[in-house]
């Protein structure tokens, strides 16, 4: 199983091995197996100031026909469901609201109505659910990367792509080239003025973006420890690189270290990794 904290750090859960995260509507996180649907997980929470939001949430949620009182694993649950039909397939969407003192998780489960097959599966990732307050958080959790990292990163690269382009016309090609284009960006005050004290750390996803093209096995993961979430470089169960930091917290040393020193430092952490 893999394990999800949400943005922020409102609740967590544990996900089959073969289910991904994809984009979905903002606050909602949306989960499937690409491979072989089985059907939609989508799941979001809500907070408020009160310490029984999440009682008020479960008491409103009873109120609509055809909801109940389930429990699941430790948690009680009001649960409902709906079918309805698409292009001449009947689905049917499951639907867990849970409260727990200032905030609420609502769960949702689409699948055709005749399989039914993983419903005990969802049943077991709702049971698994960590629910926090606003003053608990995790730390020091390495989880599959998340899709807001993987916008960060995307939007990163194209940044600097695009930077390179507008100043030097050139584009990424292979990797060694494109380490020394990154060292010529370092040296231009363009980087800063458009970027500023975040130029170091998008340097940094890039450059490590740059690394994952280039060798095989390593992955990107979110790293949460408490108010830090960011991507960080892998290497099986070693973290290799942590690019958000490459260059010190505000980039100052993105001026004064070579590119080629760090790529070397991070081979050289792939290697040790791989031998143990």
């Amino acid at each position: 199983m893999k394990k999800f904290i949400s943005p922020g750090s409102w609740f967590a859960f544990a996900y089959p091995e073969e289910w991904f995260e994809f984009s979905e509507e903002a606050d909602c996180f949306l989960f499937y197996n690409p491979e072989k649907w089985d059907g939609n997980f989508r799941i979001s929470a809500y907070r408020d100031a009160s310490s029984s939001f999440g009682d008020s949430m479960m008491r409103q949620a009873l109120k609509a026909s055809g909801s109940k009182l389930s429990k699941v694993g430790r948690w009680e649950t009001i649960y409902s469901a709906e079918s309805f039909t698409e292009q001449l397939v009947e689905y049917v969407t499951h639907r867990w609201t849970i409260g727990c003192g200032q905030t609420c998780v609502e769960c949702s489960f689409t699948e055709e109505a005749q399989s039914g097959k993983a419903l005990g599966m969802v049943n077991a990732l709702i049971a698994s659910l960590e629910i926090l307050q606003p003053r608990d958080t995790f730390h020091n959790q390495f989880i599959p990367v998340r899709v807001s990292e993987v916008d960060l990163i995307e939007s990163c690269y194209a940044t600097i792509e695009e930077l390179g382009m507008k100043i030097f016309k050139e584009r990424f090609r292979d990797f060694d080239y494109n380490v020394r284009l990154l060292q010529k960006l370092t040296q231009r005050a363009e980087l800063t003025e458009q970027l500023g004290a975040d130029a170091g750390a998008v340097m940094g996803v890039v450059l490590c973006a740059l690394l994952t093209e280039s060798i095989e096995g390593l992955e990107w993961n979110t790293y949460v420890n408490g108010k830090v979430e960011a991507p960080v470089l892998m290497y099986g169960t070693t973290c290799v690189a942590r690019p958000m930091l490459l260059f010190g917290k505000q980039g100052e040393l993105l001026t004064e270290v070579a590119m080629t020193d760090i790529v070397d430092e991070i081979r050289a952490r792939i290697e040790e990794a791989a031998s143990c």
